[in-house]
């Protein structure tokens, strides 16, 4: 597995004696796929999108853990249908005491996010993405915000909330805490901003307002340089608040999004039962 070296806030050196969020770091990835599932819910097949750069024991304990899953049965016009859907999958890595890792699936998202389909919310063509803060960049702190936002029927944004806070950066918890304030209030800013369209096809399209969960990323990269991969990441993750208007929120799916996604709530199956078998 790559190495991750870890930037920032350790490199004040009146604080790595205060350090105590290196315990807390974990690694993972978002694993992206499709699955099929048949008319009483259980999933037909699997697939999973170009296993190798997981990692093909990943790959495949994703497979195995998806076909177990059980959905509540998807209808069209009041009567159970064969459907596919996208997955994207929270797969996290953990160091054992003999050097190896363990692996489990924190969290899962499902539902087709073709812009082709009408059936949920898009990007409208004006969205501007938020300026990375100052005091971020001069501290190289990295991260991704993970927001809900609220959208009427006109497809504004008017409530706007993040979720969770996850940082590529290791030190004292009241500094992470600080840098996890800075990115939020910078995506809340430029999210309130933003507009969407709305469903206008689909068993959502008849609702007042609908719930937007989107990843926000803030990365650090040399100007001229190549994108880096992002498959696996290392990072702090931060804790977890519910956007107040969601009636069962879910902490366990909040940050399970692939990067430039947006997902609706209420789009796609919905899973019966535990993410992970095993």
């Amino acid at each position: 597995m790559k190495k991750v070296m870890f930037g920032a806030l350790l490199a004040i050196a009146t604080m790595v004696a205060q350090a105590s969020s290196i315990k807390d770091i974990e690694s993972s990835a978002v694993v992206s796929g499709t699955i099929v599932l048949a008319k009483d819910g259980t999933v037909q097949t699997a697939v999973i999108d170009d296993g190798a750069k997981y990692g093909q024991p990943i790959a495949d304990m994703v497979r195995n853990a998806a076909l177990q899953w059980r959905f509540q049965p998807v209808l069209r016009h009041d009567e159970p249908v064969v459907a596919k859907s996208s997955m994207h999958v929270r797969v996290v890595l953990k160091k054992m005491p003999d050097g190896n890792y363990s692996a489990r699936i924190k969290g899962a998202t499902f539902g087709d996010s073709s812009t082709d389909s009408t059936d949920t919310l898009h990007d409208a063509d004006n969205r501007i993405p938020p300026q990375y803060p100052k005091a971020a960049i001069r501290a190289r702190v990295q991260g991704t915000v993970y927001l809900a936002l609220r959208v009427d029927r006109s497809g504004r944004v008017v409530e706007a909330v993040a979720e969770q806070v996850n940082l590529e950066n290791t030190g004292p918890e009241r500094i992470l805490k600080q840098y996890r304030e800075i990115l939020a209030e910078s995506a809340l800013k430029a999210a309130r901003q933003w507009s969407y369209a709305i469903p206008t096809t689909g068993p959502l399209a008849k609702q007042d307002s609908w719930t937007a969960h989107v990843p926000v990323n803030y990365a650090l990269n040399e100007l001229g340089a190549p994108k880096p991969d992002r498959t696996w990441a290392s990072y702090v993750p931060g804790p977890y608040t519910p956007a107040p208007w969601v009636d069962k929120p879910d902490m366990n799916t909040a940050d399970a999004l692939a990067d430039d996604t947006v997902r609706t709530d209420g789009a796609g199956p919905t899973l019966l039962s535990p993410f992970d078998h095993g």
